[in-house]
């Protein structure tokens, strides 16, 4: 019995002191400069070697924590140097995403935000790869984890939210490649956009500033995305969005100055449904510039 009751100790004992490392490579990550960086990614190494002799897959929150390691140890190296570390940095999240999608579901909400940030990490490192199917891939299906409680917890609005930055920025350069499904993509971009504007509305109308930045991020985003692509539903899509906030009010000016800037020159035809939607498109569009600059 007291055999047991010692081992248990022992076990926790090196959980906590590997929680106790992971810690220290957060700390020393955030300051930045390449010594802390350095004692950053030891720190990491040093927790994950007492969490994978713990034998994680005895008990779920040992591998969660040892995949959270592994998240950070991946994110590290990555930050450190994309080309040069990026084999051990996918290798990283590999890991991390095996151990995490190993365990069981359970109404502990942190395995699953952890699987959603392994692959938004994962899809950033595709990116600066330019890996582009693949970050698209990793995004979708870290954004699917934590889309439905986005709206009641704050961790996965956040996840969600950068989930769809890294998909949007993935699409916005697979759209322009040749022979790609460009209707589709376009779709799922704008309905990307949508949402998340108005994930960070809902948020805001509860006091909630922390997406500021974010929603400003998707609102360039969407008025450049409609300008090229739906500049009939431009004006439309700024009406909706358009905050208090100046720098909002600039970009959407920015965006429809060049959107009427554009305008086709040659002849319209009167009774042309094709014409006449033009027409009211560049119509809207001067009544909204009108309504921006007053």
């Amino acid at each position: 019995m007291h055999a047991t009751v010692n081992r248990r100790a022992d076990l926790t004992g090196h959980r906590d002191l590997a929680v106790a490392w992971m810690n220290r490579g957060n700390e020393l990550m955030v300051h930045g400069d390449p010594p802390n960086l350095a004692g950053s990614l030891q720190a990491y190494d040093e927790a994950i070697g007492l969490l994978r002799a713990l034998m994680p897959g005895a008990n779920p929150s040992w591998a969660n924590s040892l995949g959270a390691a592994l998240m950070n140890r991946g994110h590290l190296l990555h930050r450190l140097h994309v080309t040069a570390q990026a084999a051990l940095a996918l290798a990283a999240f590999d890991e991390a995403a095996i151990v995490l999608r190993s365990l069981p579901e359970t109404d502990n909400p942190w395995p699953r935000r952890n699987l959603a940030g392994v692959l938004l990490n994962t899809a950033n490192l595709r990116l600066d790869l330019n890996c582009l199917d693949e970050a698209a891939s990793s995004a979708r299906e870290g954004l699917n984890l934590v889309m439905p409680a986005e709206r009641s917890h704050e961790v996965d609005a956040e996840l969600a939210l950068k989930a769809r930055r890294v998909l949007c920025d993935a699409i916005g350069r697979i759209v322009v490649a040749p022979d790609v499904d460009y209707e589709s993509l376009a779709r799922e971009a704008s309905d990307l956009v949508d949402d998340a504007m108005a994930v960070t509305r809902d948020w805001a109308g509860r006091g909630n500033t922390s997406f500021v930045f974010l929603a400003q991020r998707f609102f360039r985003f969407g008025v450049q995305l409609y300008r090229f692509h739906q500049p009939q539903f431009l004006a439309e899509f700024v009406r909706e969005n358009l905050a208090s906030d100046p720098e909002f009010r600039a970009i959407a000016l920015e965006a429809v100055n060049a959107a009427l800037a554009d305008r086709p020159s040659g002849f319209l035809v009167v009774g042309d449904p094709a014409s006449e939607r033009r027409l009211e498109t560049w119509r809207d569009l001067a009544s909204l510039r009108a309504d921006l600059v007053a």
